[in-house]
This record gives structure tokens, C-alpha cells and sequence, in this order.
């Protein structure tokens, strides 16, 4: 049997992409082959571009966003059969039988797989907000036992208060906040979505220095107050390979009105936002699982915008709750005052290392399995 371990990620928003490709890290640094699949490149090229599509209307209005998620779908409309079927036959050939699946869309083809393949398939379903999210929930709408069979990994108990596994993002430390550069990070996830770009006056206005995210050539502005403005690459997508035949992290720079054209392949998370990131005091955004994964990762607090949909508002409760993050609202009516992110900084600070490593943990799973531990 073949023992790459298959990562089968989602370009809906990078908070089903980047975990991934962590993962494939991980797992790889540990001895294990991992491989990345995106569920974007079973899609014909018109459902791709619908993709695009909706991605700049959420970007120009929130309540757009907000909307799509109530309208129920079957993601199986979008699919190329030819391209599921290429890929079946692939994994056949190959032998593929372990699975680490971090969106819904993907059990649909898993489960055409398990019926195919003539061997045990063996899947982790990770799931990475603390709730289901709407790839999740329009699964469980069309077929509530989809679980059966597979091993649901929740990173998060919101009923219990408790983190339950975490996802590395790479060798850097977490700076304690004595080491930060007092600035604050400002974005709306990876597809751009969210309240972050009314919030800039006010913040300036406390007197913090902005590190925004940019999604167009269009919002980037003069570097006014100590602004600065980065911007992965728009013309990147996460279902293209690069010319090694890798999945990588979005290419990314520092821009500005001038100078926004050139962006470097980003070889390390750190080398992107993350690096960012993990220098200021706070980020100020939606409640994404991407988000949560990054404050835990960097031991950067929150400060928490309006959430995309029920899942991420149960993701701001528990941050909220375990003393990692502040609402929005509730930071402003105290002033917007530094002291608070210091002392949320300390409670990340003093959690290092205390959430198992998810992939440290499947493979222990996968050693004691093959009886090598």
C-alpha cells in the first residue's frame, strides 16, 4: 500500500488551503510523504471563474457574503467528471489510502473513492472552525450520516471551553509582547471579506500604526499615519501548481501606490502575512479559522470584526472566552487601550506548547499503527 498521507485542501477561502499545505510540512518533517490535492481543480474553468466571481462581490459588500451562505447548494454541480474520474483512477493505481480532509466538498469525492478503490481508505475529516462551516453543513444537509466511516477531528470543543489539537505554522517563536512592534495588523481573511476597512480612521485616530491588507492594486493608499500595505499576488490562485508541480503559499509583498507589481514566491509561511503577524500587538479581523490558527501559531491576539456566518461566531466566543481575543465593540468603548492586548498577549504567551500538535499526533497514530512506536 502506498503510505503518502493525501491532503485535500479548498480554495473557498485559504483558511481550507494554508492549513493544508502547514500540514504537508509537518507531516513531511516528521518522515512522512504528504501531498496536497485542491478541490478547485475538479472544477471546469466556468465554475473556477464563478468562483472569482463571488469572491469580489463578497469583497464590495459584506451583506452579499453574509447572504450566500443561507442559499443551500450541492457542490456537486460544479464538478468536471472527467477530472474526478482521472483522479480516482489515479489514486487507485497508486494505492492511496490515507486522507486528512479539510472541507466538505471533498467527502463526495472520498466517498465515490472508498466504493472504487477495493481496499480500506482510511480518513481524518479536521475539521478547522469550531463549528461547521458552510462546505460542512451543506454536506450534512444532503446526507446527515456522512461522518460514517471516517475519523472527525474537531480542533476546537466550544461547549467545554477547550482547544483540543493545533496546527504548527513553522519554526519561528512567538515574540513576547515586550518584542512586538506595537502595530496592528488589519485584514479580512483570505478573500478579502468583512468590516476591517471601515475601522482604519478610528485606529489611527488611538494613535496605532496600520499594517493593512490590500486585495486590489485599488485599496492601496498613501502611506499616511505610519499605513503600510501588503497584498498577496491577485493574480494567484490557490488550484495552480507552480512550475515544480508544488502548491505553495500565495506569492506576497509589501506595496505601495507606486510599486505593486512584483511579488516573490512566498517558500515559508513566515515569508507572507504570518511575518507580519506575528511582530504586532493584535490583528483586527473576522473570526476565520485561518485567523485562529495564526493568533495561536504566533501568540497574536485578536481583535474580533463581525463574523462570516454562525461558525465563525462561535469562533469569536470561544477566543473571547479563553482570554485570546477581544470584540471589536468592546475594545473601542475601553479606548482602544494597549494594556488589554498586552494582557491577551501574555494568556497566548503562556499557553505555548500546551495544545497537541494535530500532525505530531497522526503520526504517532500512523507509527503505532504500523508497529513501529
Amino acid at each position: 500500500m502506498n503510505n503518502t498521507v493525501t491532503i485535500l485542501c479548498s480554495g473557498f477561502g485559504l483558511g481550507f488551503y494554508v492549513p493544508g499545505l502547514l500540514l504537508e510540512r509537518r507531516l513531511t518533517a516528521l518522515g512522512i510523504q504528504a501531498e496536497i490535492e485542491v478541490f478547485e481543480t475538479l472544477m471546469s474553468d466556468s465554475k473556477k471563474q464563478q468562483t472569482d466571481n463571488s469572491r469580489k462581490a463578497y469583497q464590495q459588500s459584506f451583506a452579499v457574503a453574509l447572504t450566500s451562505q443561507k442559499i443551500p447548494g450541492d457542490i456537486r454541480g460544479s464538478l468536471d467528471a472527467a477530472a474526478v474520474e482521472h483522479l480516482l483512477q489515479q489514486w487507485k493505481q497508486q494505492e492511496r489510502q490515507r486522507f486528512i480532509v479539510l472541507s466538505g466538498h471533498w467527502v463526495h469525492v472520498m466517498d465515490r473513492y472508498r466504493e472504487l478503490a477495493g481496499f480500506p481508505v482510511e480518513a481524518d475529516l479536521l475539521y478547522i472552525d469550531a463549528d461547521l462551516s458552510p462546505s460542512w453543513k451543506n454536506l450534512r444537509r444532503l446526507n446527515p450520516g456522512y461522518a460514517e466511516g471516517y475519523r472527525e477531528v474537531s480542533m476546537y470543543d466550544p461547549a467545554k471551553c477547550e482547544i483540543l489539537c493545533s496546527i504548527d505554522a513553522g519554526l519561528a517563536e512567538a515574540l513576547p509582547a515586550s518584542a512586538r512592534n506595537g502595530r496592528l495588523v488589519v485584514h479580512g481573511g483570505g478573500w478579502g471579506i468583512g468590516t476591517f476597512r471601515e475601522k482604519f480612521d478610528s485606529l489611527e485616530s488611538a494613535g496605532y500604526e496600520l499594517d493593512i491588507a490590500a486585495y486590489s492594486t485599488q485599496e492601496i493608499g498613501e502611506a499616511v499615519h505610519g499605513r503600510r500595505y501588503y497584498m498577496n499576488d491577485p493574480e494567484w490562485r490557490t488550484w495552480k501548481r507552480d512550475s515544480s508541480g508544488q502548491y505553495t503559499f500565495p506569492p506576497f509583498a509589501g506595496v505601495t501606490v507606486s510599486q505593486a507589481d512584483h511579488f516573490p514566491p512566498c517558500h515559508n509561511y513566515e515569508d507572507g502575512m504570518y511575518g507580519v503577524i506575528r511582530q504586532a500587538s493584535a490583528v483586527i479581523s473576522k473570526p476565520g479559522g485561518g485567523a485562529l490558527i495564526d493568533s495561536l501559531a504566533s501568540g497574536t491576539p485578536l481583535v474580533l470584526l463581525d463574523p462570516f456566518g454562525p461558525h465563525e461566531k462561535i469562533n469569536s466566543d470561544l477566543w473571547v472566552e479563553l482570554g485570546y481575543g477581544i470584540r471589536y465593540g468592546e475594545w473601542a468603548e475601553m479606548g482602544f487601550e494597549r494594556e488589554a492586548l498586552r494582557k491577551l498577549a501574555d494568556n497566548l504567551q503562556s499557553v505555548r506548547g500546551r495544545y497537541p500538535d494535530y500532525a505530531a499526533s497522526y503520526a504517532e497514530q500512523l507509527s503505532a499503527a504500523e508497529g513501529r512506536s
